[in-house]
């Protein structure tokens, strides 16, 4: 629970004391850990409108204001939605002469196959701040990694080029060159000239020193275009918080220090849904789970992912499109949908029910919120059917703080149910299933598109919302089980006092597998490894030892894309194997060509055990109350427990509902939870 707010200078928090902040839709999430003590956790409604302002309440409901002496880990959707909304800062592109819409032309496909008229994302440079520079460069086939340099600006038209982004008025450039992969020299001397009239430059070789121009130039862009307002946010996060040492979430899942997250924002666009993603396998690890299937069903959207313990590399995707805009740094493998627990539910012209992407967010949020919102939302659906209470006891939802109007929510779904020719329970019921269809679809993505058969795979479902979704979710799917950690709607948060720095580092080679020897692929990959030691120990940072993994991007010659396998004796041998799990094919004699060499340096923090709380009753758990709750139709009276009295080893059978501070948990009838290790949810379809 969180602490009682405090009007007392505060002392420094002990060494190794982390903070998550998950910023969310709706709630900012916090978790508090302590060396040697039970976490602390707090939800605060989200401040659009500036959403340090939520976090610094938070710290202060949890008792420690100033955060002082500890690392606060802040995952931030300030990145996400200046990129969704289009709000971005003012910024230039300077690449080669002729290339200048290149930023613009991207692959020339189309974002929807099958749209009549498709609609492509407005250039976040508009042509007027595109500027071409008199360069030509390219990297000399064979192996002598060699560049030719055809046509090198003078000096002359390097002043003349920044005179002209400077009277542009912008104060961010993305530097972007044509095979600066292969000598990142001329873009760095564009950027130091550019330095030196006070310009803030991104290189798209400082970011990504990878092949592929249309890839690398747009997540350029992007980073350029975010800085100003990502910059303006962390500085002034980071002067409310002085005795703190402040970091970022990255999309990849490691820590970055808020300096260089100011640099390179483009890193942390999914930085909350990416701590979920590390809560959850530190949670099924501690259950006795290993590969699964994730689900954090949030108050605006769902973010659905997989995770393979060992994976690491070989779990993050190549390549995202954000807003229609392509980002190629390291990215978590996740696909989202616009379902949450604010999703507006609507009926269209056509009469045809729709649930999201729309979301009532955190103002005014539900109809039940009582905060002025009048239309029907997934969370409205879950009151009237009587699976959220209108007001907690102590030990559940918000800690009984949050009382819902659930008269006012009754009304919206009579309106919906006569829009719909139906009665609100009805209704109701019709809004859970068209969520709980997007989600399924979502976790086919990231299982049987992926080749993963989701009846091996166990769900750990999180957020607000995935108590409440996740054994319908599971038994729909045939999943064996769905796993709920403990406190799940911060879960997020908390993922984030466990992320360990790191840094991702990448090469491309273009060369048959066979020629690049063992020997060779190793001095690479040293070579990797001393550029992320000398990142990592920016600012003194530097803690721990570092552990490092390395992958290969490899695939048939002619191939468009490549498949990523671990560097390994036989390279060859697991690329084959790995394009046989993926498409039930290979190619046998056919040329394999390296593509890319990644590595990923992490440093190592020895984590300590941290108390979970304990629980008071024995294995068959006193339920605290009993409710009238809706399934299939029928009003069934179920038991309704308290999360906090249940020790490991306990069983309840559904229907029952399991209430904690941070979210609800839904046992239909014909399953059943059981607490296992960590003091998770264990939840199975039952025989009998």
């Amino acid at each position: 629970m969180a602490a009682p707010p405090s009007d007392h200078a505060p002392c420094p928090l002990p060494a190794g004391t982390r903070v998550g902040v998950d910023t969310g839709g709706t709630f900012t999430d916090l978790v508090l850990a302590v060396p040697g003590e039970p976490v602390r956790i707090a939800k605060v409604a989200s401040t659009p409108g500036d959403p340090g302002q939520a976090l610094l309440e938070g710290l202060r409901q949890l008792g420690v204001p100033d955060a002082r002496g500890a690392t606060v880990v802040h995952g931030t959707t300030v990145a996400l939605n200046a990129l969704l909304t289009g709000r971005t800062g003012d910024a230039a592109l300077v690449t080669n002469e002729g290339f200048e819409d290149l930023v613009e032309i991207d692959r020339q496909a189309r974002p929807d196959l099958y749209a009549m008229e498709p609609q492509r994302p407005a250039a976040l440079i508009p042509r007027e701040r595109r500027f071409g520079l008199r360069q030509r460069s390219w990297p000399s086939p064979g192996p002598g990694g060699t560049v030719e340099q055809a046509v090198c600006p003078t000096e002359q038209e390097l002043a003349d080029l920044c005179d002209r982004v400077v009277a542009s008025g912008v104060k961010s450039v993305a530097v972007c060159l044509l095979h600066s992969y292969a000598d990142p020299g001329p873009e760095e001397r564009v950027a130091r000239a550019l330095r030196e009239r006070g310009l803030e430059c991104t290189t798209s070789a400082g970011l990504i020193s990878e092949y592929r121009e249309a890839e690398r130039f747009s997540t350029a862009v992007c980073n350029a275009a975010l800085i100003p307002v990502v910059r303006s946010y962390l500085e002034r996060l980071d002067g409310a918080l002085p005795e703190a040492r402040l970091e970022v979430l990255q999309s990849s899942g490691g820590g970055l220090s808020a300096s260089r997250a100011a640099r390179e924002p483009v890193r942390v666009l999914l930085s909350g849904p990416a701590g979920g993603v590390v809560g959850a396998a530190r949670a099924a690890a501690a259950a006795g789970l290993e590969a699964i299937a994730t689900l954090d069903m949030g108050g605006t959207s769902t973010d659905v992912a997989f995770h393979s313990p060992g994976a690491e590399l070989s779990g993050l995707a190549e390549e995202v499109r954000v807003a229609g805009h392509s980002i190629a740094v390291p990215t978590l493998d996740m696909h989202t949908v616009g379902c949450g627990g604010g999703s507006i539910a609507r009926v269209d012209a056509g009469g045809v029910l729709r649930v999201g992407p729309e979301s009532a967010g955190a103002d005014p949020g539900p109809v039940a919120f009582g905060r002025g919102g009048t239309q029907p939302t997934v969370t409205d659906a879950q009151v009237v059917l009587g699976r959220i209470a209108p007001r907690t006891a102590e030990g559940g939802f918000l800690g009984g703080s949050l009382e819902l109007d659930v008269d006012a929510a009754m009304a919206a779904y009579d309106r919906l149910g006569a829009a719909l020719g139906v009665n609100r329970v009805q209704a109701a019921e019709a809004v859970i299933d068209a969520a709980n269809a997007s989600m399924r679809r979502a976790l086919g993505v990231m299982t049987m598109q992926r080749g993963r058969d989701p009846r091996s795979t166990p769900l750990v479902a999180f957020g607000g919302g995935g108590g409440l979704a996740a054994a319908d979710l599971a038994r729909g799917l045939g999943m064996p089980s769905a796993l709920i950690p403990a406190s799940p709607g911060v879960l997020s948060a908390h993922g984030m006092t466990e992320a360990e720095r790191s840094v991702d580092r990448s090469a491309s080679v273009l060369r048959p597998l066979r020629d690049v020897s063992r020997e060779e692929r190793g001095a690479l990959i040293e070579d990797l490894l001393k550029q992320a030691q000398e990142a990592l120990a920016e600012g003194d940072l530097l803690e721990a030892p570092l552990r490092h993994e390395a992958s290969l991007s490899v695939r048939y010659r002619g191939q468009s894309y490549e498949l990523s396998i671990p560097d390994c004796e036989d390279p060859e041998g697991a690329f084959h194997r790995a394009h046989q799990d993926r498409f039930g094919w290979t190619l046998g004699e056919h040329e394999v060509q390296l593509v890319h060499v990644r590595l990923r340096a992490t440093e190592a923090l020895e984590r300590g055990a941290r108390p979970a709380a304990s629980a008071s009753s024995g294995p068959d758990p006193t339920p605290t109350e009993r409710r009238s709750v809706v399934f299939g139709g029928e009003h069934v009276i179920v038991d309704v427990h308290e999360r906090a009295a249940l020790p490991e080893g306990a069983r309840v059978k559904g229907p029952a509902i399991i209430e904690e501070y941070s979210g609800t948990t839904v046992l239909p009838p014909g399953s059943e939870a059981r607490v296992v290790g960590g003091l998770g949810l264990l939840i199975r379809e039952t025989t009998s």
